[in-house]
């Protein structure tokens, strides 16, 4: 061929290759967009809301559900619960009382406070307080299991809370700023409507500000806590009495109901140590307003319109929206759901989870394990030590679908009181919890942590155990195809799957115990494969000049790559043509399609340990081999992604 003819040659290739990429140059620049267009276009954002997801919108039909539940419940109470919901509710909703009451029962508190003159008086009152009114003053306590010892339920002493529940990073982090003076400028509302005048109020707030950045400086920040081994530092109570020194650590645990516990898990001394070097007379009167803003934060929510409207507001400016838009019932809704939360749970599954749903979950988590252990076999980087130990844990996986046996029975124990006000019953209902969650300490039960009405899923390294609550089935239907649902719940099962070799599930063996299981090398390089998918996300700007954080969400990311690689081979062994893989992958597009507002969209970018969707989708898929062959991807596609730089961990 003389080089004329190989020039004409080279020209009729590139024309066909352009004008292909050209038909298909959608699909092939931003799969997400391209499937997505039509559901995008069908669902728009209403006003004052920040956006919609598949997910919100399923979950939003589980809402309803939930509902007609209560809706049913009260009505019609056919049981001694269902009356208590009954009572509840009739407490909730009764806006006149709530209104006349206003924080009534919450003033001997507030007033107690007020008259206190030394540090022994505030000590003793705050740890009565504390007790009472289940509020972290001086710690924050937890029942988990033991980190090396899973067979047992052990107290983690959490980080206290600052305003409104909220992390140190409010007050740290610079890209905070905007929600920083938002929890000032309520906090100041807040003190305003207990009756401090204008001036008396800043005064307080900035006191408590300044008291709370202090602390939050000391602290660990959400990026430390992601960090699951931060949470594992045992301490016993002398040592909680060096931290401590001006408290009486026996009383105080005595008052709290942990006078039997002489060992605890810290996860945050620091935070514990700044709280204490304020435990002086010379600190008092920020140490009153602290505790008082606590109460009033804590409460609110249940008392007259005028405080709860201000929690709503808040929680709303947080989310980047002007005003609150939940209608009453919505918000009585969320109460009960709240306190009856595992009642209910039985309810909707009883009602709505088909036992045909949970029997094709359990199949199609049963074909993904089985397929995760012979891709152990053919992983390049692990030695055959650590891969034989990562057989071992899949085999011990345990899978939960719907409601477990071992569902907390606090409500059991509820008295609702309709001739009392909403917030004593709250209060009692809030020390039921309490105490209930203590008394399981040095116990072997385990405790669920996700509500059955939640469309989600979620791994546990505690105990090895993936799980799926009944809500979870909106996520596929009986009649697609296999490949399509391969798509939807058989991601979300991979994902979740892969959570146990993620950096923190990486750090518990097979019995959810924390322990080193690796070899030195193969650990280091799992270390490296996981750097190259933080830098790999890096490069995704989502908004002008706003960047996926690729440190924040790397487990999410790393689970994301190895459910996308797991259906994809898996599919492939089972003889999917292209056209099913093309199935699969557009039935996983549309289940991550959502719109949202640019504000809300910053705030997901700052906080959510997720990337956004849209990147969910194209930036697992561009580093997918097998989506390159469904599609014939090359080089003139934005998607494609030269092969060594395609990232993969599992």
């Amino acid at each position: 061929m003389n080089k004329l003819n190989i020039k004409k040659y080279l020209i009729i290739i590139l024309t066909l290759l352009l004008t292909t990429s050209c038909t298909t140059n959608e699909l092939k620049d931003d799969y997400y967009s391209y499937i997505n267009k039509d559901i995008i276009e069908e669902n728009e954002i209403e006003e004052n809301e920040v956006g919609w997801s598949i997910f919100t919108i399923s979950q939003d039909k589980v809402d309803n559900e939930v509902t007609n539940i209560i809706s049913s419940i009260t009505s019609n109470p056919s049981n001694e619960k269902e009356l208590n919901i009954s009572r509840f509710y009739t407490l909730i909703t009764n806006t006149n009382s709530r209104n006349n009451t206003g924080i009534i029962p919450l003033e001997p508190y507030l007033e107690a406070i007020n008259s206190v003159t030394n540090i022994d008086e505030f000590i003793e009152l705050s740890t009565k307080i504390e007790n009472e009114l289940s509020i972290d003053i001086f710690t924050k306590v937890t029942v988990a299991k033991d980190f090396k010892n899973s067979d047992q339920l052990i107290a983690y002493l959490y980080p206290i809370s600052f305003d409104y529940g909220l992390t140190s990073d409010y007050y740290t982090n610079s890209d905070y700023l905007y929600y920083h003076a938002l929890l000032k400028q309520y906090n100041i509302k807040l003190l305003k409507q207990y009756g401090y005048t204008k001036e008396e109020a800043r005064n307080s707030a900035t006191l408590v500000d300044n008291f709370y950045k202090d602390i939050a400086t000391n602290s660990k920040n959400s990026k430390d806590l992601n960090n699951i081994e931060e949470y594992y530092n045992i301490i016993t109570k002398e040592e909680l009495q060096n931290i401590y020194t001006t408290i009486d650590i026996n009383s105080y645990l005595k008052n709290i109901n942990l006078e039997n516990i002489n060992s605890f898990s810290i996860v945050d001394i620091n935070n514990y140590k700044t709280i204490n070097s304020y435990l002086t007379n010379d600190n008092l009167t920020t140490l009153k307003e602290y505790v008082k803003l606590k109460i009033l934060q804590n409460y609110a929510i249940y008392a007259s319109d005028d405080y709860a409207n201000l929690i709503y507001e808040l929680n709303s400016k947080l989310q980047g929206l002007d005003i609150n838009n939940l209608t009453k019932e919505e918000k009585s809704i969320n109460i009960i759901n709240t306190y009856f939360n595992y009642d209910i749970d039985k309810i909707y599954t009883e009602k709505k989870f088909k036992e045909e749903e949970k029997d094709y979950i359990n199949k199609m988590i049963k074909d993904i394990l089985n397929y995760y252990k012979k891709e152990l076999n053919n992983n390049t980087w692990l030695s055959q030590t650590t891969k034989e130990k990562a057989k071992i844990k899949l085999d011990n996986i345990t899978i939960n679908i719907g409601i477990q046996d071992n569902y907390p029975t606090y409500s059991d124990n509820y008295k609702i009181d309709t001739n009392t006000s909403l917030i004593e019953n709250i209060i009692k209902m809030k020390k039921t919890i309490s105490d209930y969650t203590l008394s399981k300490l040095n116990s072997t039960e385990n405790i669920s942590t996700i509500p059955q009405t939640t469309v989600n899923a979620y791994y546990n390294p505690q105990d090895n155990s993936i799980n799926f609550p009944s809500a979870s089935a909106l996520l596929f239907d009986l009649d697609n195809s296999y490949y399509q649902n391969l798509g939807t719940i058989g991601m979300v099962i991979a994902h979740e799957i892969t959570h146990a070799f993620d950096s923190n599930g990486a750090k518990f063996d097979e019995n959810g115990n924390l322990s080193n299981w690796w070899t030195e090398e193969d650990y280091q390089e799992f270390n490296n494969l996981k750097e190259d998918v933080v830098e790999y996300y890096n490069k995704y700007e989502v908004l002008d000049g706003l960047y996926i954080n690729g440190e924040l969400t790397v487990d999410e990311n790393i689970a994301d790559l190895g459910s996308l690689s797991c259906i994809s081979s898996l599919a492939i062994s089972k003889g999917a043509t292209k056209e099913e893989l093309q199935e699969m992958y557009t039935s996983f597009a549309n289940m991550w399609a959502s719109l949202y507002t640019e504000d809300y969209q910053e705030i997901l970018l700052l906080q959510d340990n997720h990337s956004p969707n849209k990147y969910r989708v194209n930036a697992t898929l561009s580093s997918t081999e097998a989506f390159y062959e469904a599609y014939d991807l090359n080089i003139f596609d934005k998607m494609y992604i030269p092969k060594d730089n395609r990232v993969k961990v599992w």
